[in-house]
């Protein structure tokens, strides 16, 4: 796991076309040519296409905030968006199973596995988003709870290539709160451990849930964390860019 990864999810944000470039043409600008950190943001889909085109020919992945779980063969999907179409306008990951996706969108295993399904089938890499609420975090349930996560990945044969796990703790997604390092170390060493059993050593682990340019240092710094999945922060591009640069110098 030499290679680290900074994600930025700009979820509802920004609101126009114009401020959606104009955040892309900074990181293009700001960043450079960052060796060992892969690089990437998800901008929403209406803006996907033309963030693509500002950051052509960067090493900035552009990636998807989500992906139907069908395909325009099976059926009419109001609203949904293809993996075929989120690869014609330039999309090389996407994110699945995002908490804020499972809560507000009823969004289980079986949905979370059709929509893995899609993008092993589309060659696009994979963000596999999981983490525990706080009632869940204060009950201890929380490698419980990855665990039963993580089984969505039983039986689908994900390419090792194309998988990333993001661990999300529910409670600190924008809210400014974290787990401790020596916590978020043993949680990445559980799920290293769960994804060993499942055949899939060494897939990237990344950290995400109020990451900011305060704290990424001491994130980066531990060995178990394979990079960030950044909220907020990343739509700045230079808190964005002093994220990057701590996973760098790690």
């Amino acid at each position: 796991m030499s290679t680290k990864y900074v994600i930025g999810n700009w979820k509802l944000n920004p609101a126009s076309l114009s401020d959606a470039n104009a955040l892309a043409q900074a990181l293009k600008d700001g960043l450079g040519d960052v060796r060992d950190v892969k690089l990437g943001c998800a901008p929403s889909f209406v803006h996907l296409a033309s963030v693509a085109g500002v950051l052509d020919g960067t090493s900035l992945w552009v990636g998807a905030q989500d992906i139907s779980a069908k395909t325009q063969t099976t059926g009419a999907y109001t609203g949904d968006v293809s993996a075929a179409q989120l690869v014609d306008v330039g999309a090389r990951f996407v994110i699945i199973g995002h908490s804020e996706r499972r809560a507000y969108h009823g969004e289980d295993n079986a949905v979370i596995a059709d929509k893995i399904r899609q993008a092993i089938d589309a060659k696009l890499a994979i963000v596999l988003c999981i983490g525990e609420t706080k009632d869940e975090y204060q009950a201890g349930q929380t490698l419980a709870v990855l665990d039963a996560q993580l089984a969505v990945l039983d039986g689908l044969n994900v390419p090792a290539e194309l998988l990333v796990i993001a661990y999300e703790p529910v409670w600190a997604i924008g809210t400014g709160l974290t787990p401790t390092v020596d916590e978020v170390i043993a949680v990445h060493r559980h799920i290293q451990a769960n994804l060993a059993d499942k055949q899939l050593p060494n897939i990237c682990v990344l950290y995400g849930g109020s990451v900011n340019a305060d704290n990424a240092d001491a994130f980066a710094a531990a060995d178990e964390v394979g990079g960030a999945l950044v909220g907020g922060a990343s739509l700045k591009a230079d808190s964005f860019a002093q994220i990057v640069a701590a996973f760098a110098k790690a």
